[in-house]
């Protein structure tokens, strides 16, 4: 994947500027939010992954990624945040965020977590594709044939 967008979405601007740098710097393309709505509005624009801070000004992470994920079940999601409850966790999951890092920020922690975060969605849109190409490639619209009792037989299948 060639320069994967990472949306970087926590309300400190010292940790966006330090996680942007960081991922600049590894060759991905950046962007970044301190609110709900900066995230959602920089989100329409198209990223691949979303490091996402539990704890925003204008409303809870955990609803960004329930409309983000409501948008599209795919996207990546990264959970952020200080907060070590298990609950908090648990909901994260509930609502398929990919992952759960908390703060203070372990780069190998998070370095890691967005690796295979891109990883899990290349393979996840490879396997979508592959899918796609085998049912056509073998469904019954492909069999030809004008016989009726052959046609009779493809309708039951189907």
């Amino acid at each position: 994947m060639p320069n994967p967008t990472i949306l970087i979405v926590d309300d400190e601007q010292l940790i966006r500027w330090a996680l942007a740098s960081r991922l600049k710097d590894e060759g991905y393309r950046v962007l970044e939010a301190g609110t709900a709505a900066e995230a959602l509005s920089q989100y329409r624009e198209g990223v691949d992954l979303v490091l996402l801070d539990i704890g925003l000004p204008d409303t809870s992470g955990l609803s960004v990624l329930k409309q983000i994920k409501e948008s599209d079940a795919d996207t990546l999601v990264i959970m952020l945040t200080a907060q070590t409850g298990v609950q908090t966790a648990v909901e994260a999951m509930k609502l398929t965020a990919n992952d759960f890092v908390t703060k203070p920020l372990d780069s190998e922690r998070l370095q890691v977590a967005v690796r295979n975060g891109l990883e899990f969605g290349s393979l996840s849109r490879e396997i979508a594709q592959l899918r796609r190409e085998l049912s056509g490639r073998y469904s019954f619209t492909e069999i030809v044939g004008a016989d009726s009792g052959l046609r009779e037989t493809l309708h039951m299948l189907e």
